[in-house]
């Protein structure tokens, strides 16, 4: 009797254990552990996952990426301008004849590059200070853009320092231009990576080869030239308003001279002040009337976005970039050859 009452037992805690046995086989089921559950970690912090909150009714410049240029127009409007570029885009420019707010890069109908002039809401913005952006992105000396295959950026300190790049995830970049006076961003510039790798604007590692870089004519280089001409121009004096150095007037006349010492440095491949033949500016500009003139000069840069930011972040460069004093500009740009000569006209 004993002896089945205890059997009954048994039997009883036999059920319950394979009750609770399947019941947690459920739960195990539904709810894996924690040790088996996968996070993925990405060591590049990516701009959707960093920043302040935008508003609602406020596109960010970051929102653009990849849009068509249906949904720019429905969003923007009517660019004040079209300029073609040598990468094989256009650049549609908005703003005013006197001050560039930001440019948009369509190809195919489609946006692949972008640049900001002003403050804008978003998670880096025109006018953050370098500390402040260095706390949430990592700027690193090397940048692959292994969406586009075995190739590496290599970017020295001081392109740490003035123009870092940060990854922005699904195969774009965006390049920070840093005023190196003020420690703030000056512009900000978006790329689908394969334009990035077009411009090739920081040393490239690589294996195979770059990608080919496409040969244009004079006249396709004058359309081009020209409307880099207009940029520097809008560009510059962007600048100046932001240190109250008053507007420049566009100076016909000093622009010939300009863009005649571009186009002699790029065909006789030298870069000086000093033409071949001994002449300076004073010579260059031989009748025109003026108190005092000054000349910027560049070479190489990818644009006129970047020939501006290196003359900005050059004391002699802004010096004249950035004095009061000067009341007018000629713009010469000869492929990649700039020449700014700044004129104060009595």
């Amino acid at each position: 009797m004993v002896f089945n009452e205890e059997s009954d037992m048994i039997k009883k805690s036999v059920i319950i254990c394979l009750v609770i046995l399947s019941f947690a086989g459920l739960i195990l089921l539904f709810n894996p552990p924690l040790e088996e559950q996968v996070v993925e970690e990405f060591s590049e912090t990516t701009i959707e996952t960093v920043g302040q909150p935008q508003s609602e009714n406020e596109a960010d410049f970051f929102s653009f990426r990849g849009l068509s240029s249906d949904e720019l127009l429905e969003e923007m409007g009517e660019p004040l301008r079209k300029d073609p570029s040598e990468y094989g885009y256009d650049w549609w420019v908005y703003g005013s004849e006197e001050e560039i707010e930001m440019q948009f890069g369509i190809q195919e109908r489609q946006i692949v590059t972008g640049i900001l002039f002003k403050k804008d809401v978003g998670p880096v913005r025109v006018h953050d200070a370098y500390e402040e952006v260095a706390e949430s992105y990592s700027f690193e000396s090397s940048y692959r853009l292994d969406s586009e295959g075995a190739y590496t950026l290599k970017l020295t300190e001081r392109d740490i320092a003035e123009r870092p790049v940060i990854s922005l995830g699904d195969r774009w970049t965006a390049q920070l231009y840093f005023d190196n006076v003020t420690k703030e961003i000056f512009a900000i510039r978006i790329l689908r990576n394969d334009i990035l790798l077009k411009h090739q604007p920081y040393k490239v590692v690589y294996r195979g080869t770059l990608p080919f870089q496409e040969v244009l004519d004079e006249k396709a280089w004058g359309k081009i030239e020209d409307g880099m001409e207009a940029q520097i121009l809008s560009i510059t004096n962007g600048v100046r308003a932001l240190h109250d150095a008053g507007p420049l007037l566009e100076h016909e006349e000093a622009s010939f001279v300009a863009y005649a010492h571009s186009r002699d440095m790029n065909q006789n491949n030298y870069f000086s002040h000093y033409s071949q033949n001994g002449d300076g500016l004073k010579e260059r500009l031989g009748e025109i009337l003026y108190v005092r003139a000054g000349e910027n000069i560049a070479s190489q840069y990818v644009d006129a976005t970047a020939a501006v930011h290196g003359w900005l972040n050059s004391p002699g460069h802004r010096k004249a970039l950035l004095d009061p004093h000067y009341t007018h500009l000629g713009v010469g740009v000869h492929q990649r050859y700039y020449t700014q000569n700044f004129l104060t006209v009595p």
